[in-house]
């Protein structure tokens, strides 16, 4: 049990760490991890909540089947020198984002 726990921790890691490269390159891509964006850019400067479209969806999980019909809500970070608006989903992962900064001006410095 302890090896499964260390390997899940592992994996969880280098996980993250990915994550934390990817927007340290300035590439945006679907499903980062929202603490990634914190350990990287810091806090945003402003943060609001928005729904989506109408939705349905039916899925299944351990304790059985579920429907949901509604609006999905967002999680919207500004970042207002990087001119960047970030969407996360209820599982904290980037869902969509709005910018029209370029890949470099995305990009952090290099760190040492």
């Amino acid at each position: 049990m302890k090896r499964l726990a260390a390997l899940a921790m592992a994996l969880i890691l280098i996980s993250c760490a990915h994550d934390q490269e990817t927007i340290r390159e300035g590439m945006l891509t679907l499903n980062l991890r929202q603490s990634a964006f914190l350990d990287e850019w810091g806090k945003p400067d402003r943060t609001y909540v928005t729904s989506g479209q109408e939705i349905m969806q039916a899925g299944w999980n351990q304790q059985g089947g579920g429907f949901f019909k509604g609006r999905e809500t967002f999680e919207v970070w500004v970042y207002t020198a990087r001119k960047t608006e970030l969407l996360f989903n209820r599982k904290k992962r980037l869902a969509g984002w709005k910018t029209d900064a370029t890949v470099q001006e995305l990009s952090s410095p290099k760190r040492n």
